[in-house]
């Protein structure tokens, strides 16, 4: 593997030492993966707008969903004939973890790198195999909701797969599930949003937060589903209780499809990616779920409609 330029802001000199001894490591330890096209790590002390600035001076908009998580993100970005991946990782966690070096912190920011690095890991399998399609694949219609969320779906299922090993130690599998719960008991306020669009129309921003809170629940359980199928465990072993309160909720259903539908896509990878219709069958199960939640997605003339009933 080629070298990767590594710059740190944010810290002191001898944390800094002590960090790139750290990320150093990190990258020996997960050498096994991946990593063709990672090409820069950036420890930031002004992480948003530092995402922001590599993002807009990229040519092309980024082709794949940088991760929403509050510590670290993959950007991928287009070069004259490829990609290559930035790894811009919050500098606040670097520095919380040299002030106490706690085995259980130490566990936890592996496991946060580790997921980061099965991202470049994911991102390269996609890219040799869609590597003629991404630049000018443009989705239209239902398809620019569904295919997006699809392909998160996908990519935050195989990342916490392949870094489940580093999770056995840590809370983020029964966090994860935590979350879900909440999230999925949260949707009932999409019901009294969508009233109060249908009162007030002009509030559009009632839409698009519900599409974006749907988006969430369904990224949070592909999360999850990731670390089960990598531990080999369901969630009734997980926490029985949690899965009972799951059971419970009118999001089962769609967590059992969207478990099966994740497990055809994992059995194509990487060699049965070929074409973007891998996805086909995820995305009409995330659009049936937004028509089971009233938001009926359609479209005329390629152009994108939304009816709520």
């Amino acid at each position: 593997m080629k070298e990767i330029n590594i710059e740190i802001n944010g810290l002191s000199i001898i944390e800094s030492n002590r960090a790139l001894k750290l990320i150093n490591h990190l990258i020996k330890e997960l050498s096994f993966l991946d990593l063709r096209r990672f090409t820069n790590i950036l420890i930031s002390s002004d992480y948003k707008n530092d995402i922001s600035f590599l993002l807009n001076n990229n040519s092309k908009k980024n082709r794949f969903e940088m991760s929403k998580d509050i510590y670290a993100a993959v950007l991928t970005l287009e070069t004259k004939n490829d990609y290559e991946f930035y790894l811009v990782v919050k500098s606040k966690m670097i520095k919380n973890y040299l002030k106490n070096e706690e085995e259980l912190d130490a566990k936890k920011l592996f496991h946060i790198l580790h997921h980061e690095f099965a991202h470049i890991h994911d991102n390269n399998k996609k890219i040799d195999a869609f590597k003629n399609i991404l630049k000018n694949k443009r989705y239209e219609g239902v398809d620019s909701i569904t295919y997006p969320i699809a392909e998160l779906c996908w990519s935050e299922y195989i990342a916490n797969y392949i870094s489940s090993s580093s999770a056995i130690k840590t809370d983020y599998p029964i966090s994860f599930a935590n979350s879900l719960l909440y999230k999925v008991n949260k949707l009932k306020d999409i019901k009294t949003q969508l009233t109060a669009y249908k009162i007030n129309n002009s509030r559009e921003d009632l839409i698009q937060l519900s599409i974006k809170q749907v988006e969430s629940v369904l990224k949070s359980a592909s999360y999850l589903i990731g670390y089960l199928n990598g531990l080999n465990i369901n969630l009734n072993q997980l926490d029985c209780l949690l899965a009972l309160e799951l059971e419970k909720t009118d999001f089962i259903e769609t967590f059992i499809n969207l478990t099966h539908e994740l497990n055809s896509i994992h059995h194509l990878y990487p060699n049965g990616f070929i074409t973007l219709n891998i996805y086909n069958n995820l995305a009409y199960l995330i659009k049936e779920y937004y028509k089971i939640l009233g938001i009926h997605l359609f479209e005329e003339d390629n152009v994108l409609k939304i009816n709520l009933y």
